[in-house]
């Protein structure tokens, strides 16, 4: 007797920027003057509510327009993912541009002071370039800082041959969830995120991004945070902001129909070789619209953590795996089979004890 049962309910679809949805209008414009302004775009919302995968998005959308010189405005073509730094509680504003492996080039130093032929070991090959340290010399690529007088040396940093590419090309930055930083690491980001320049301590180099005149390559940042805590007046003057709230039912009801169409079509080709996608029935949409009712209520229903639109669309995923939707859907008269389904699947929605007890009897 098999223990588990191995479902896969994963599919590429899942994190696929094609289908994430920009569900107002007004944070498509404040996109669009991020772009035009080249200021950083500081996004605020509840977890789960799309701020991370809002940058692969427009990643993905000015990448599309690269194949098309007319529509880039002059601009270089976009990379088609965005460089991402994941903030840490320990993060200086360093980390966003390069790391040094002090350790590794110490220890190499001591090893070879025994060998009275060996030449001075730099430090370039222990500083790996990030987010975005990356961005800022992609301005340039890679031909051209190999040709470049000041900046040649840069071609021996330890990744700079996998991350770079050799003609200059855009970038779309993304620092996720800079609320879990130091309080000193937006203030120390002040020039560098102004004027795109950072310096490398360990070689006294300082890289500033190639200039306008000399490069249609262009950086487009986005930051997240989860809370609206207070950042430096000096900070968010670089910045544009925009709070994402939490989706409404309908635009709730458009997400998950998209989402779970883009899901569905993927298992379809994976079981079948059918690559002609799935549509989403008016009865199977009607089905959702109660489901995500019903996730409306218990939500209301939760105190300590309520669930937002990433869990919505994992619930009604699971919900779909187990076939709650194949027989006919009123909450008010179950069947036994959909009340089983419901039961075990509120985990997924409900992340206490506490909540998980209020779910199971509302």
């Amino acid at each position: 007797m098999t223990m588990f049962d191995l479902k896969d309910i994963q599919t590429t679809a899942d994190h696929d920027p094609r289908y994430y949805i920009i569900a107002e209008e007004a944070l498509r414009k404040a996109v669009d003057m991020s772009i035009w302004l080249q200021k950083p775009l500081l996004l605020t919302g509840a977890p789960g509510t799309g701020k991370t995968q809002l940058a692969a998005k427009v990643a993905f959308e000015l990448f599309s327009l690269s194949k098309d010189k007319n529509k880039l405005n002059g601009f270089a073509p976009f990379r088609e993912t965005p460089l991402v730094f994941d903030t840490k509680t320990t993060c200086t504003a360093t980390d966003l541009f390069y790391s040094y492996d002090a350790i590794g080039h110490f220890q190499k130093r001591h090893i070879e002071q025994g060998d009275a032929g060996a030449k001075a070991l730099t430090a370039h090959p222990y500083i790996k370039l990030n987010a975005l340290g990356k961005a800022i010399l992609q301005t340039y690529g890679k031909r051209a800082i190999r040709a470049h007088k000041e900046l040649s040396e840069l071609q021996h940093l330890s990744n700079f041959e996998e991350v770079l590419e050799e003609e200059p090309m855009s970038s779309v930055v993304l620092i996720d969830e800079i609320d879990k930083a130091p309080r000193d690491f937006p203030n120390d980001l002040l020039i560098e995120i102004e004027r795109y320049k950072f310096t490398i301590t360990e070689l006294g180099k300082e890289i500033v991004r190639a200039k306008p005149s000399e490069s249609a390559a262009r950086i487009i940042v986005f930051m997240t945070s989860n809370f609206e805590k207070n950042l430096p007046d000096a900070f968010l003057r670089r910045c544009l902001f925009y709070h994402i709230p939490s989706p409404g039912h309908d635009q709730l009801l458009n997400i998950v129909c998209e989402r779970m169409g883009a899901y569905m079509a993927k298992i379809n080709e994976r079981l079948t070789g059918n690559t002609n996608g799935a549509a989403i029935t008016d009865d199977l949409r009607e089905k959702y619209d109660k489901a995500i009712r019903k996730f409306e209520s218990l939500r209301t229903a939760m105190v300590d953590k309520q669930p937002a639109t990433a869990e919505l669309l994992e619930w009604i995923k699971v919900l779909e795996a187990e076939g709650f939707f194949k027989e006919k859907l009123d909450f008010d008269t179950l069947s036994d089979k959909q009340k089983n389904i419901l039961r075990y699947t509120l985990p997924v929605i409900a992340k206490s004890k506490e909540d998980l007890e209020r779910s199971a009897t509302h």
